[in-house]
């Protein structure tokens, strides 16, 4: 089941991918349970019984929105990947992964525009898998990581490298306005068999920059969870991005930062593709 929020009619709905249709979520669950993130905590069951019917709104009708417009914590992973150059840097294995939160407002939804903006020259980009978490939980183990998962959704994690140099924290450089994407949906986790088993491809204007499967992490997705949920209270709609395979930008020998016109698609097998094109800031 592809669970996603878009905008139709000028009102922000949610609703079940069919087909080259949406079935409207919203409208038949009520006001009992009025955003994706509401549905997840109480309405699950409701939302699988739906899953089968007809749509109610064209594809083309439709606007994208971020999957959890309202999510809680945008919580991602770096240096998670083998064969990656952050980690030969950082000098030997890690041994905790870096975790750094994104603000909702620095993504952009499936088929927006993401924002090169004035204040920055090395826009980079960066595609993941990303975790929603469905069930509420603070201090998991990871014997139990994989049943607070709802399901899979896409990130291109984007990132302001020179930024990067601008002080010891990583926030700045991975919180410009619109600089990295969501979407298109959320792929429930039913759907996923193994999701360590799972292939990145990103292309860049159509060539293939990064190409990497889920297996490569450091620290696989039940770690994370644990990780992070000794911390902080994991809850519905919540995200963890798990890193990246190598192929950014910043890895290459020629370091052409992505620039206005330019199209990004961040495919991840059997969840989807997430497609956005590249502006300047106005």
């Amino acid at each position: 089941m592809k669970l996603i929020s878009y905008h139709e009619g000028g009102k922000a709905r949610y609703g079940i991918q069919n087909g080259d249709g949406v079935i409207d979520a919203s409208a038949r669950l009520g006001p009992e349970f009025p955003t994706l993130k509401d549905a997840m905590v109480g309405g699950m069951d409701q939302l699988h019984s739906l899953a089968g019917e007809a749509a109610d709104v064209a594809q083309g009708a439709i606007k994208y929105d971020l999957p959890i417009p309202n999510a809680d914590k945008i919580l991602c992973a770096g240096r998670n990947y083998r064969a990656y150059h952050e980690v030969i840097d950082a000098g030997g294995p890690l041994q905790f992964p870096s975790i750094f939160g994104r603000l909702a407002s620095s993504f952009v939804p499936h088929g927006g525009a993401v924002i090169n903006p004035r204040e920055g020259e090395n826009l980079d980009y960066e595609g993941e898998l990303v975790v929603v978490i469905g069930k509420r939980g603070r201090s998991i183990t990871e014997e139990n990581a994989m049943d607070h998962v709802a399901g899979y959704t896409i990130m291109d994690e984007g990132t302001l490298r020179d930024w990067g140099k601008k002080g010891t924290q990583n926030m700045p450089s991975k919180n410009f306005y619109h600089s990295g994407a969501i979407g298109p949906w959320i792929v429930t986790a039913d759907e996923i068999a193994d999701p360590m088993k799972l292939h990145i491809t990103t292309r860049r204007n159509g060539e293939v920059v990064q190409d990497g499967g889920t297996d490569l992490m450091i620290f696989d997705i039940k770690f994370l969870i644990s990780h992070a949920s000794k911390f902080t209270w994991l809850e519905p709609g919540d995200m963890i991005a798990t890193g990246r395979p190598g192929g950014t930008i910043a890895g290459s020998d020629k370091k052409i930062w992505l620039s206005a016109g330019e199209t990004l698609e961040v495919e991840i097998s059997d969840v989807g593709t997430l497609s956005v094109t590249i502006e300047d800031e106005e």
